[in-house]
C-alpha cells in the first residue's frame, strides 16, 4: 500500500470515529430514557414495553453499568409476566449477575424483589416467595433498602402465605404493608394493603371487618378522583352489604358503581355491577326489577364477548405469522449450512492432491458427519412444518387454509344460502354443580367428539364451541357441501346420539345431558380476521336467528325456521310438526316446525 493511500485511509478513519462515538452516545441516551419510562410505568402497552426493554437491555449490557442492566431485565420480566410468558420471565432471573443485586441502588433492589415474587406467584411457587421475601427483609435492615417502602413485597408475601392456608400470618403481613405504605405516603400501596386485608376478613367470615376495610379503600380512592378501581370498590361494598342483609345499602352501592362505570366507559365494570344489582333486586323482590337488570347485564356481557372474540382471532393470526417467520428462519439457516458445506467440499477436494491418504480418510469422515447433521436438520424442519400445517388444517377449513398459505391472508366471503345449526345442553349449570371439573369436561368432550364425527360424515363445517354450545354450518366454504337436508339429517343424528347417551348413562346410574337443537337457513358472511389466534367464523342475522331457533326449541327435538322448512318440506323420509307463531327473543313472533324422521 502506497504512503498516499495509507494517508487517505487514516483521514477517513479519523473523520468517521467521532460519528460512531456520537451514535453510541445517542443509543445509550435512548436506552436510559426507556429505562426511566418503564421504571415510572408510563408505558401501558405491555407488548411494546417488552420490546423496548429487550432493545435497551442489549445497549445497557455494553455500557458497563451492571445495575442498569439488571434493572431493565427486572422490568422486562415484569412485562413478560403480564403477557403470560411466565417461564421466559423466570429465566431472566437466572442470570448470574443478579448475585450482585445487593450492591445496586434501593429502587433497583426493590423492583428486583417485587417482580421476582410476582413471577413466582404466577408459577404457584409460594414457598419460594416466602424465602425470597425473608431475604429482602434482611437486606432492608441495613444498606440502601433500610428506608425504602417494601409494602408491595409484603403484599406479595401475604398472598403467598394465604395461598398456603396461613390466613392469620397473611393478615399480619397485609396490615404491616398498609402501615408501611402509610408511613411513606403511598396511597396506591395503602389501597392494595386494605384490599388484601378485606379479602382475608371475608375468607374468615368477618364481613363487618371486610366492610370497614372496603370503606377505607373507598375514602382513599375518592381523593384521587373517579377510577375503575373505585367502581370495583363500590361493587365489593354492595356485595358485602348484601351478605350482611343491608339490601338498601347494597342497591345504592351497585347503582353508584353502574353510574361511575357508565360515565367512564368501563364496560366490564358496568356489566358486573348490573349483574350484582340484579341479584340483590331478585333477593328483595324476586319478580320486580331483577329480570330487567339481568337482561341488561347479558346484553352488556355479549358486547364484551364480541370484543374479546375479535382480540382472540387477532392473537391467533399473529402467533401463526410469528411461527411462520421462525420456520422461514430455520429453512434459511439450513440453506446457509448447505452452502457452507459445499464450500467445505471444494476446500477438501483441493487438499486431496496435497495430503496423504490418512488426511483423505479423515476428511471423508468429517464430510459424512456434516451430511448426517444436514439430513437431521432438514428432517426436523420437515417435521415441524408438517405439525404446523396439521394444526392449521385442524383450525381452519382446508380451502381457507390453502388460501391463507398462498396469499398470506384469506378473503371474507358472502354465502347466499347457508344452514346454521346451534345446539345447547339443558340444565348444564345445575349438572356442573354436581360433577367435578374433570368429570364435566369429560362428558362434554364425549358429546362433542360424537358431534364432530357426524359433521364430518355429512360434510358440514364445524364453526366452534362456546361452553356447552355447539355451532356448525352447511353450504360453506364450499356451497355444494352441507345442503339444508344434510344439516337436518345431521341434527337428527345428533339427537339420536344423545338418546343413546342418555340410555347408557341411566343404566349406569349416572347424570346425563339433554339437548335443544335449532336450524335456520339464510345468507352469511364468513372468513378470518386479525393476525393472532385466528379462527374461521361467520356473521350475520342468519346466525342470530339460528340461535333463537335453538333457544325456542324443546329438549330432544330439532326446531327449524320457515326458510329451512321451505327448502326441505318435500324431502322423503321426514315428518314435520307445525308449531305456529312462537315469540323469539329479539325477533318477535316467528313460524317454527319440529322435524322428525318419518315413521
Amino acid at each position: 500500500m502506497t504512503s498516499s493511500v495509507r494517508a487517505g485511509l487514516w483521514v477517513l478513519l479519523v473523520s468517521f470515529a467521532p460519528f460512531a462515538q456520537a451514535q453510541t452516545k445517542g443509543e445509550l441516551s435512548w436506552a436510559d430514557s426507556v429505562l426511566t419510562e418503564l421504571e415510572q410505568h408510563k408505558q401501558d402497552d405491555a407488548r411494546r414495553a417488552a420490546d423496548l426493554a429487550r432493545q435497551a437491555a442489549q445497549l445497557l449490557d455494553r455500557a458497563g453499568d451492571p445495575c442498569k442492566a439488571l434493572h431493565i431485565r427486572s422490568l422486562l420480566a415484569n412485562y413478560l409476566d403480564r403477557l403470560g410468558s411466565v417461564d421466559s420471565a423466570a429465566a431472566l432471573f437466572l442470570d448470574d449477575r443478579f448475585t450482585r443485586i445487593a450492591t445496586c441502588p434501593a429502587q433497583v433492589q426493590k423492583d428486583y424483589y417485587r417482580f421476582l415474587t410476582n413471577v413466582q406467584l404466577s408459577l404457584g411457587e409460594f414457598a419460594r416467595v416466602d424465602s425470597v421475601c425473608k431475604l429482602a427483609y434482611d437486606q432492608a435492615l441495613s444498606g440502601p433498602l433500610k428506608s425504602t417502602d417494601m409494602s408491595e413485597v409484603r403484599c406479595n408475601h401475604g398472598i403467598a402465605v394465604a395461598s398456603m392456608g396461613r390466613l392469620d400470618d397473611a393478615m399480619v403481613l397485609f396490615r404491616s404493608a398498609f402501615e408501611e405504605a402509610r408511613g411513606h405516603g403511598s396511597t396506591e400501596n395503602m389501597t392494595q394493603g386494605l384490599l388484601n386485608m378485606a379479602t382475608i376478613h371475608a375468607m374468615q367470615g368477618d364481613l363487618q371487618a371486610a366492610r370497614k376495610n372496603y370503606e377505607e379503600v373507598r375514602d382513599l380512592l375518592r381523593k384521587g378522583g373517579f377510577s375503575d378501581r373505585l367502581v370495583r370498590c363500590y361493587q365489593n361494598l354492595g356485595g358485602i352489604h348484601k351478605d350482611l342483609g343491608n339490601l338498601d345499602k347494597a342497591i345504592a352501592y351497585q347503582d353508584s358503581a353502574i353510574a361511575l362505570a357508565r360515565a367512564s366507559g368501563f364496560l366490564q365494570g358496568e356489566a358486573d355491577a348490573t349483574h350484582g344489582l340484579a341479584q340483590i333486586l331478585r333477593e328483595r323482590s324476586p319478580w320486580n326489577d331483577a329480570y330487567d337488570q339481568l337482561d341488561r347485564y347479558l346484553k352488556l356481557h355479549d358486547s364484551i364477548l364480541d370484543s374479546d372474540r375479535i382480540k382472540a382471532v387477532t392473537e391467533m393470526r399473529e402467533k401463526y405469522e410469528t411461527e411462520k417467520k421462525e420456520r422461514d428462519n430455520q429453512e434459511l439457516r439450513a440453506a446457509n449450512l448447505e452452502a457452507a458445506l459445499r464450500q467445505e467440499q471444494l476446500r477438501r477436494t483441493r487438499n486431496i492432491y496435497l495430503s496423504i491418504g490418512i488426511i483423505v480418510l479423515l476428511s471423508a469422515v468429517g464430510l459424512w458427519s456434516r451430511l448426517r447433521y444436514v439430513h437431521r436438520s432438514r428432517a426436523a424442519i420437515r417435521k415441524e412444518k408438517d405439525i404446523s400445517e396439521g394444526l392449521l388444517h385442524n383450525i381452519l377449513p382446508e380451502e381457507v387454509a390453502a388460501e391463507l398459505k398462498q396469499k398470506g391472508y384469506a378473503d371474507v366471503k358472502e354465502f347466499e344460502v347457508a344452514t346454521i345449526l346451534f345446539s345447547d345442553f339443558k340444565g348444564f349449570t345445575a349438572m356442573s354443580e354436581k360433577l367435578t371439573a374433570a368429570e364435566l369436561v369429560a362428558e362434554i368432550d364425549h358429546c362433542f367428539k360424537g358431534f364432530d364425527a357426524i359433521m364430518e360424515r355429512h360434510r358440514i363445517e364445524k364453526i366452534k364451541t362456546i361452553g356447552d354450545a355447539y355451532m356448525a354450518a352447511g353450504g360453506l366454504p364450499v356451497p355444494a357441501h352441507g345442503q339444508p337436508i344434510d344439516v337436518v339429517r345431521a341434527a337428527l343424528d345428533m339427537q339420536d346420539f344423545m338418546t343413546d347417551y342418555k340410555v347408557k348413562r341411566e343404566a349406569e346410574g349416572r347424570l346425563f345431558f339433554e339437548m335443544r337443537l335449532g336450524l335456520h337457513t339464510g345468507p352469511v358472511i364468513a372468513g378470518i380476521v386479525g393476525v393472532k389466534k385466528f379462527a374461521y367464523d361467520i356473521w350475520g342475522d342468519t346466525v342470530n336467528t339460528a340461535s333463537r331457533m335453538e333457544s325456542s326449541g324443546a329438549t330432544g327435538r330439532v326446531n327449524i325456521s320457515r326458510s329451512t322448512y321451505e327448502l326441505i318440506k318435500d324431502e322423503p323420509g321426514l315428518s314435520f310438526t307445525a308449531r305456529g307463531l312462537i315469540d323469539a327473543k329479539g325477533k318477535g313472533e316467528m313460524e317454527m316446525w319440529f322435524v322428525d324422521r318419518a315413521a
